[in-house]
């Protein structure tokens, strides 16, 4: 995953306790200093402020389906599931993050079907789960178009170097 040259900055007042767990095989070209710098970037560009904790679970298909049963009741493989730490208004609540869990298998069959690298999309992924941290929803195909637009622009934002206004979900 290509990366500005210098650090993207961290908003002022950001305190961000992230971890990033890797239960799987990662894609040669995945690099995990560039998956830290990234998710502060994805939070800095939303507005995020105060205590937020996060964490980046890349995982494999077997275990995110799992999930998706478990959670959503649907026994089909899905590409991230979002588990913030506080329902309701992400704005308001105490504590603000939460897990995004990746399937880095899936993001392999993806990255094919979209002609990128498993990197890349295993990016794209992740930053998806943040914004859905952030109040974004996807729950109508207006908001999904707004939502993937949003994802590129960030993507495209991170690995040119420039901030990114926030925009809101």
């Amino acid at each position: 995953m290509p990366h500005p040259p210098d650090d993207p900055p961290i908003a002022a007042g950001l305190d961000l306790d992230l971890d990033v767990i890797v239960e799987t095989g990662l894609p040669v070209d995945l690099d995990l200093d560039a998956l830290h710098r990234l998710i502060p970037f994805v939070l800095h560009a939303e507005g995020a402020a105060g205590p937020w904790t996060v964490a980046v679970v890349l995982t494999d298909d077997d275990r995110l389906r799992t999930l998706h049963r478990d959670f959503m009741g649907l026994d089909t493989p899905t590409d991230v599931m979002t588990f913030p730490l506080s329902d309701g208004d992400v704005a308001a609540a105490e504590e603000r993050g939460g897990d995004v869990i990746v399937s880095v298998e899936r993001a392999a069959h993806q990255a094919a079907e979209y002609d990128q690298t498993v990197a890349q999309e295993a990016s794209f992924l992740v930053v998806h789960g943040l914004l859905h941290l952030c109040g974004w929803d996807d729950g109508s195909d207006a908001e999904r178009s707004r939502m993937l637009a949003r994802q590129a622009d960030l993507i495209a934002a991170f690995d040119s170097g420039k901030p990114l206004r926030a925009t809101g979900p």
